[in-house]
């Protein structure tokens, strides 16, 4: 009669797969499943050889993406920014509408060479 829940697996086979040889002591020889480490092998390159060509390609293009986002959400407020402020120092200020374009001129270029002299120099040799 045979076992309806499957082959009983705690045995061990005592046939040898074909290719495989017995020692002369009569004990079967641990196999080794060379097809799966010829495929872990395998696998474990193409890990390599992916993780060093797309993954820096896709942090670069992630890089891209975010900034283009960024670019594309802080040019409108930027300039809904400045038209405000242009608005609102023309109504702060009596006068013709230079006179605002001047003093948010002046406040940008002061800003610029603040932020310039806060700048770290290059070394020679660097691009």
């Amino acid at each position: 009669m045979t076992d309806p829940t499957g082959p009983d697996t705690a045995r061990p086979s005592s046939s040898t797969a074909p290719g495989t040889s017995t020692p002369a002591g009569g004990g079967t020889a641990p196999q080794t499943d060379w097809a799966d480490q010829v495929t872990d092998l395998i696998v474990d390159t193409v890990d390599k050889v992916r993780d060093r060509t797309t993954g820096p390609i896709l942090e670069v293009s992630k890089g891209i993406v975010h900034g283009v986002v960024a670019l594309l959400i802080l040019t409108p407020i930027l300039v809904l920014f400045f038209a405000g402020a242009i608005r609102l120092l023309n109504w702060a200020i009596p006068g013709d509408v230079w006179i605002a374009y001047a003093i948010l001129g002046v406040l940008l270029v002061l800003l610029g060479t603040f932020l310039w002299s806060r700048r770290t120099p290059r070394t020679p040799g660097t691009p």
